[in-house]
């Protein structure tokens, strides 16, 4: 979706923030990237012999070979794997890096399928795309498990994966779908439940702005409520979208004329409510919900809530105009070029495996609804329709499908640990409570999206940091014994 693509782009550039803290912590980056020649393009066609390069990294500098340990950090939508993925884990994995120092693991990161550098195919029609699933990944898996374990010479290997959010999905299923391959599995803030229409999520961000415990509370959601009901009143005039223009500083003339601009206009908004990730410790203005409420949505000398809400988006998304042409974003979609097709990758996994179309709807808690409907189900839908031919009732299909191929939230597994924060909207699709002794599930309080799979920080809370010693023991208690 466009919220989807949006998100991305955040994560990303919070990965290039992180990555310039990190430069200036350790120096060069050490060589770290290696690829696998040979991985195959389809792995369920038998007649098929193509193969392709996948990027990968390695550190060695724990491994110690008599313990026969491999932990992998599974790549998955972005934000891109970086060489420093093995040596600091940076966003993804530096929880695992922490423990592979401590029991003397091979470090491994595997690139995704069309993710970053590892494209199997000269571009991104629909055709090609084909290609690209959970399924041909998790096989990537599998054959990358045989290839390392060749690589290194190991007999007996303990493989262990994690991952968060896409990849925290897919180091669950691996350790599901090919249990004599992998041993266990920590699966950080995964939606493993694919579901069409998304509803939860903008209800978890309308409960994660009231609570205190990250800095929001009921009058800050109330606010955001008056401010987005204001929005839709204006936008139903000539004058009144004219004013919007100006106040949020829309790239254009008459942008918000016609319900498609206004309804990217109003997805565009959502993403100035950092919910999903939310960072007490940032310090820039609106970088977090204590700093949404109390800077801007509580701060009556700002005005109106509707002032308010265009103050804080003004910031937030900086100064360059705000481009809400569908027009424009359709053409990100279609373009099929590896140069410039790169939004169609998750959208297309969305319409053939996955949905999470996240809609704003009058029977939710979404706080957005300038307009009731106006972010429906339909309008999500189209961009299936309009980049790959893919009809709403071939997504339905699809996510249903996939929810019985892994067994949705309540796969019968061993050995996975699902974790989640409770300010995370993608919580609402994971597994939040033990379905076995074997399979452990726990909810960080005040914790945004696998928060704890970043580099631990001072200004930590006391529950990421309890959150990161529980789930060592648990890793520790499914090693092997010395």
């Amino acid at each position: 979706t466009k919220t989807m693509a949006v998100l991305v782009l955040l994560l990303a550039l919070l990965a290039g923030a992180w990555a310039g803290k990190r430069e200036a912590m350790m120096g060069p980056t050490p060589n770290t990237t290696r690829y696998f020649p040979s991985q195959k393009l389809d792995h369920f066609n038998p007649q098929s012999t193509a193969t392709w390069r996948q990027r990968y990294f390695v550190n060695e500098s724990f491994f110690k070979p008599e313990k026969q340990l491999v932990f992998l950090c599974v790549g998955g939508e972005g934000p891109p794997l970086e060489p420093t993925v093995v040596v600091t884990g940076d966003f993804h994995c530096a929880l695992m890096v922490t423990l592979a120092a401590e029991h003397g693991a091979l470090v491994v990161a595997l690139e995704h399928r069309f993710y970053g550098e590892s494209i199997p195919t000269p571009d991104f029609s629909t055709l090609s795309l084909r290609f690209l699933s959970s399924r041909q990944a998790l096989a990537d898996i599998a054959v990358f498990h045989d290839y390392i374990n060749t690589r290194y010479q190991l007999s007996s290997p303990t493989w262990l994966t994690f991952g968060g959010s896409y990849p925290g999905m897919l180091a669950a299923w691996a350790r599901y779908k090919y249990p004599h391959l992998i041993h266990a599995a920590v699966s950080s803030s995964a939606p493993v439940h694919a579901q069409v229409r998304f509803t939860g999520y903008n209800d978890v961000v309308a409960r994660s702005l009231a609570q205190p415990l990250v800095g929001g509370s009921p009058p800050c959601l109330a606010t955001i409520k008056q401010a987005f009901e204001s929005l839709g009143a204006a936008a139903g005039t000539s004058s009144g979208q004219r004013e919007l223009e100006t106040a949020f500083h829309v790239c254009g003339t008459a942008a918000l004329a016609d319900k498609d601009g206004q309804r990217v206009f109003q997805e565009a908004l959502w993403n100035s409510f950092p919910a999903q990730s939310n960072d007490p410790a940032c310090t820039s203005p609106g970088c977090n919900i204590d700093k949404v409420c109390n800077n801007f949505m509580l701060n009556t000398s700002l005005g109106s809530p509707l002032t308010r809400l265009a103050a804080l988006v003004n910031v937030t998304q900086g100064p360059a105009c705000m481009d809400t042409s569908y027009a424009n974003y359709k053409a990100t979609i279609t373009n099929t070029t590896v140069a410039g097709g790169t939004n169609r990758i998750w959208l297309y996994q969305t319409c053939a495996e996955f949905g999470f179309y996240q809609t704003c709807e009058p029977d939710t808690h979404c706080p957005f609804t300038a307009e009731q409907g106006l972010v429906d189900l339909p309008w999500l839908l189209q961009d299936c329709l309009t980049a790959f031919n893919i009809t709403p009732e071939q997504v339905e299909a699809n996510v249903a499908w996939s929810n019985t191929f892994y067994g949705s939230d309540h796969p019968d597994g061993s050995r996975i640990l699902f974790v989640n924060g409770d300010i995370d909207p993608w919580h609402a699709l994971s597994v939040l409570q033990p379905l076995s002794s074997s399979e452990p599930a726990f909810v960080v309080p005040g914790a945004s999206h696998h928060a704890w799979t970043h580099p631990a920080l001072p200004s930590d809370s006391p529950a990421l940091v309890a959150a990161r010693k529980q789930i060592a023991e648990i890793v520790a208690s499914w090693l092997p014994n010395p």
